[in-house]
């Protein structure tokens, strides 16, 4: 890779969106979610059934499909009810929340991002899947055999908070944590 120029934001240039989310990535130093207690989260749908709530927030992401791809930043403005699929007959398994990137300029037909809930694979010692690429993740859920809902105590929290990066030999010892722009 070569020296991106003009620099971001210079008076009269032209800048893709790759280079903003490089500038971004130098100041935004880990992904996550933003500072607020509740941001993403994921909870039991009011009526407990087979689906989960996202809460309201900020989130982070880095592009994983290349390493131009800087990080992405996006709002969701209010709860978002994911479906879980329908519990195995006889076996648990373990789901994944998570916030995604697709950017169609890297990888597949998409331009967008989603919240969704990847199923894992029935076991009767059961792990999460894998995280998909450009991808954070926010919670994971239990679903025993036969569950025909999903309750609070079902969920395991995975949300990490996203930091701004300290200068190389900063005086500065510690991050601020973001909660949005």
């Amino acid at each position: 890779m070569t020296l991106r120029t003009p620099a971001s934001w210079m008076q009269g240039g032209s800048h893709p969106a790759e280079n903003d989310r490089l500038t971004l990535r130098g100041i935004i130093g880990t992904e996550g979610v933003g500072a607020g207690a509740n941001e993403l989260k994921v909870t039991q749908s009011a009526s407990p059934g087979m689906s989960v709530l996202v809460a309201a927030g900020w989130v982070w992401a880095f592009g994983t499909t290349s390493a131009a791809q800087g990080i992405y930043g996006s709002y969701n403005d209010a709860d978002v009810t994911l479906a879980v699929t329908t519990a195995h007959a006889s076996l648990p398994r373990i789901d994944r929340v998570c916030f995604t990137v697709r950017d169609a300029a890297y990888a597949g037909a998409s331009t967008d991002c989603i919240l969704q809930v990847i199923a894992g694979t029935p076991n009767a010692s059961p792990t999460a899947p894998a995280l998909p690429a450009s991808s954070l993740s926010l919670a994971t859920i239990a679903v025993a055999a036969l569950a025909s809902s999903i309750v609070n105590a079902n969920i395991t929290d995975l949300r990490v908070r996203a930091a701004l990066s300290m200068a190389a030999g900063s005086n500065y010892k510690s991050a601020l944590l973001l909660g949005g722009i």
